[in-house]
């Protein structure tokens, strides 16, 4: 079978970051207002340190939204193809909360994408290292060493482009790129 490596954060969970610091901060920060990937770069340095632990002490993943059609898609695509889920071990803000991390992209996966097995989880934060026949990411670096390279629009990423990517910008457009549907003549 084919391989397809899809990437959580931004692609599979939305708006989980953005969320969390908003309910932290008590700001009502939108996407077109970042301008780093790391949305607590939005704090000045000294709320930085206390979002650091509220960052600790919750679970990002309680404010994340499951994308839309992800799910749907994902089982028609299991068909066709292995699916993994990789996602960097570590968030911006610490490098040094990692178990706390996986584990709660480990139960997030195992919620809300059941049909995927724990075993296709991986983690790890040189994307690039991973081959594949198709990648879908929201980080265009992180399509390296992929056949078919789909970039899931962002907020970060809306003006980058290569010849080799393929744009999404909803899991409606990678059903469009990935399935094939039978054209029945009459």
């Amino acid at each position: 079978m084919k391989k397809l490596v899809v990437d959580l954060d931004d692609v599979l969970a939305l708006h989980s970051y953005l969320k969390m610091l908003n309910a932290f901060a008590g700001t009502n920060y939108k996407y077109e207002d970042l301008t780093d990937y790391y949305v607590e770069k939005m704090l000045p340095l000294d709320r930085r340190i206390r979002y650091k632990e509220y960052f600790k002490n919750n679970n990002v993943y309680d404010y994340a939204e499951v994308a839309p059609d992800s799910r749907k898609v994902l089982k028609e695509l299991m068909s066709e193809y292995d699916i993994y889920v990789c996602s960097s071990y570590y968030s911006g803000i610490d490098k040094d909360i990692t178990p706390e991390l996986l584990e709660k992209k480990c139960n997030y996966l195992k919620q809300n994408f059941e049909f995927i097995p724990s075993q296709n989880y991986i983690f790890i934060n040189d994307k690039s290292l991973i081959e594949a026949d198709v990648k879908i990411d929201d980080r265009i670096e992180n399509l390296k060493n992929a056949r078919t390279k789909l970039l899931f629009t962002t907020y970060l990423n809306r003006n980058d482009s290569k010849p080799d990517v393929i744009r999404v910008d909803n899991w409606k457009d990678v059903e469009k790129q990935l399935i094939k549907k039978p054209i029945y003549k009459k």
